[in-house]
Order: structure tokens, then C-alpha cells, then sequence
């Protein structure tokens, strides 16, 4: 089920958009789905993702030479509503079962044993 209207493609062109911090073209972009995610997108790939993230009004873009896309919304407020409605979805057992799995990500880095 995908609580957040937009795909798995899509969410990775937007975290690439959040993590640059600056407008990026679509070549930047495909530069970096490619190093960070092992993505080679064509082109025309990218910018059909660009155009349903604008359609939905997560991203928008201006020309200056090259077409620049940003992000219209923070990263923490997507990931805030994604907690959001995996919780509605979950019920209150999703809260305990996040907060478990953070946890237990956190003590494995430190090398710790007690976590599935």
C-alpha cells in the first residue's frame, strides 16, 4: 500500500532533490540516482517522474539555461506525514513496532546483541 501518493521511482528522485539542498537539473539528478541508488534512468525517464512530482505538487522548477527542480515540500514533513499515516494505517501497535526497530538499528551499530 503506499500511504505517500507517490512511488518508489518518485521517492527516490525526491530524496536526491532533498539531499542536494539546491535546485538540480536532470542531469545532476540523473548523475545522482545513479551514484547513490545504482539507478541508470534514461532521461526521459527522469523527467516523467519531474512531471507527475509537479502534477502532485511535490516538486516545482524554473528555466535559466537548463530547467532547475526543487522540492515544494521538507523532507521532515514528508517523512513526518509518511509516520502519520502508517500509524492510522497500523494503529497504535505501528508506533511501538517503529520505535522498537529504531532502537534496535541504533544498539546493532553499536555493536550491541540483544535485537532481532
Amino acid at each position: 500500500m503506499n500511504f505517500t501518493g507517490i512511488s518508489d521511482c518518485e521517492l527516490l528522485v525526491m530524496k536526491c532533490l532533498w539531499d542536494s539542498g539546491e535546485p538540480v537539473t536532470v542531469h545532476g539528478l540523473i548523475a545522482e540516482l545513479d551514484k547513490q541508488y545504482g539507478k541508470k534512468y534514461k532521461e526521459t525517464t527522469v523527467y516523467t517522474f519531474l512531471s507527475n512530482l509537479k502534477k502532485k505538487e511535490y516538486v516545482d522548477s524554473y528555466k535559466k539555461g537548463a530547467s532547475y527542480f526543487y522540492p515544494l515540500i521538507k523532507e521532515d514533513d514528508y517523512v513526518r506525514k509518511y509516520a502519520e499515516q502508517m500509524r492510522s494505517f497500523w494503529g497504535e501497535r505501528a508506533l511501538k513496532v517503529m520505535i522498537d526497530t529504531l532502537i534496535c538499528t541504533e544498539k546493532k551499530a553499536e555493536k550491541e546483541t540483544f535485537c532481532r
